[in-house]
């Protein structure tokens, strides 16, 4: 099943899906006449984490763009099998999807090209999946709800809830869950004030966002864990691509 990645991102349609396609390829074209290739930066969030290195487009072909791209990011494509392109020879930030990737070559072809704006550049602090989702548990006026917690930020968590509830936006409540610091090897039993802002999907499990608003102790507590997560998954990255390039894998 293909993954949604629409939450990232707004498109910028200004003509038409094909219209605005056509003109990036184009342009792309144009600049590839003056120079046999083009420099540009890609884009990935890899478990909420921005993932931004340089590439090069070398050829086009049919609607297909052909780089030469870093192993990590390459890795993070190939989880993600989308990758944003930024460039300042094209007006907008364009979104792509992957055809064909391969970390050894250092190769990926890319298709499905659209205008969009990045909203998660918008945010004021980073989104971390965490490692394991915890138990977490929501206290209404109606009584306890029960999910898990699948997302941390300095400001907002997001709950995975399998089961229907009646949780209207907009509505306050208290959410408790446990927060394991590695370094100090102790676990947090977290409670903090939390209004629902967002809920995605169309049946259960459906996934709630809610802005969060921790105290000095929590938010330093959030701070060292969310520090430790980004050390967490720029190591995983580092590894898979090691396995990838040294394993035999494609």
């Amino acid at each position: 099943m293909a993954m949604d990645h629409s939450y990232l991102y707004s498109t910028r349609i200004e003509k038409s899906f094909d219209e605005d396609q056509a003109e990036i390829l184009d342009i792309i074209n144009h600049e590839l006449a003056i120079c046999s290739s083009l420099n540009v930066r890609l884009i990935n969030y890899y478990k909420g984490l921005p993932i931004s290195y340089p590439a090069r487009i070398v050829a086009v072909e049919k609607g297909i763009l052909d780089l030469d791209v870093l192993p990590h990011q390459l890795f993070t494509m190939l989880e993600s099998r989308y990758t944003f392109i930024r460039s300042k020879a094209l007006k907008h930030d364009v979104y792509a999807t992957v055809q064909y990737a391969n970390i050894k070559r250092r190769a990926v072809s890319l298709r499905k090209l659209c205008y969009v704006e990045i909203l998660a550049e918008q945010r004021d602090y980073l989104r971390l999946d965490l490692d394991k989702q915890q138990n977490a548990m929501l206290f209404t006026n109606e009584g306890v709800i029960q999910g898990k917690l699948t997302e941390l930020a300095i400001n907002g968590a997001c709950v995975k809830i399998e089961h229907p509830c009646s949780l209207e936006m907009d509505s306050e409540m208290t959410l408790s869950f446990m927060l394991h610091n590695r370094h100090q090897n102790l676990d947090y039993n977290v409670k903090t004030n939390a209004r629902l802002v967002g809920i995605e999907g169309t049946s259960y499990p459906k996934y709630f966002r809610f802005f969060i608003t921790p105290d000095k102790v929590l938010d330093r507590l959030l701070a060292q864990y969310l520090f430790q997560r980004q050390i967490e998954i720029i190591r995983e990255i580092k590894d898979a691509s090691e396995v990838y390039l040294n394993g035999g894998m494609a």
